[in-house]
């Protein structure tokens, strides 16, 4: 497979992973009530159905995620190699924990379907358990964004670096990672502080990362010098 042909392939997976993100968070999201663990208990029967639909697209998004970070892998590897694998190895971290983080977002609909091992719990601790379980996946998903905001941060450095993609989309991804990073830790140390900077800081990363999954998509990547290449093989 050519650079070209694998830059348009993680570019066409990165566009899955951005459009299963957001069938995964947006319909979930409008389930949950906050601080209201009957409503949301209610929502989540009701439309059960939508809740299981954005479980699988969240694991569609890491399946190809995991492609993505392959492939940035062997694109980037010839600017440094040891920089690459490292952001590899966020980028592998960030998926297994988004995905036991998953499992979270699942429990509700075996607390609330009130399975035989449950039923010493009463109906109002069964919602407020399924609030809290949802409440662990937000929280590990933010744990899992740091280590995807460190990852493009260091591809974002990377390709400021290479001389197959513009620079400018390196700063874009950079910054866009950042603001990850960002967000998180003010989700840790400061939920309403959070809450404040989130709209301010998502243009940010969709920008960021919706201007790299586009340009791969359509225009690829420039080849790499032979010297380099030939450095690379030996």
């Amino acid at each position: 497979m050519t650079d070209r042909m694998k830059a348009r392939v993680a570019g066409s997976l990165w566009l899955v992973v951005i459009a299963g993100g957001m069938a995964g968070f947006l319909p979930r999201s409008r389930l949950i009530v906050r601080g209201d663990a009957a409503a949301t208990a209610a929502n989540i029967l009701a439309f059960e159905s939508v809740f299981r639909l954005a479980f699988a697209a969240d694991l569609i998004a890491g399946v190809c995620y995991l492609g993505v970070t392959v492939l940035l892998y062997e694109l980037l590897k010839p600017v440094s190699r040891t920089l690459s694998l490292l952001a590899a190895s966020f980028g592998l971290a960030g998926v297994a924990i988004g995905a036991a983080s998953s499992l979270h977002s699942l429990a509700p609909l075996l607390q609330l379907g009130r399975a035989a091992d449950l039923t010493a719990f009463s109906a109002g601790q069964l919602q407020a358990q399924a609030l809290l379980s949802l409440r662990m996946y937000e929280q590990g998903f933010s744990v899992s964004m740091v280590f995807f905001g460190v990852q493009c941060v260091t591809i974002g450095f990377l390709i400021v670096r290479s001389t197959i993609l513009p620079r400018i989309l390196g700063w874009l991804l950079a910054i866009g990672g950042s603001s990850y990073v960002i967000s998180s830790f003010a989700n840790f140390l400061s939920p309403p502080l959070g809450a404040w900077l989130s709209p301010w800081i998502a243009p940010a990363a969709i920008v960021g990362e919706g201007s790299l999954c586009l340009w791969l998509l359509a225009k690829g990547v420039n080849p790499v010098p032979p010297e380099i290449r030939v450095g690379l093989s030996r």
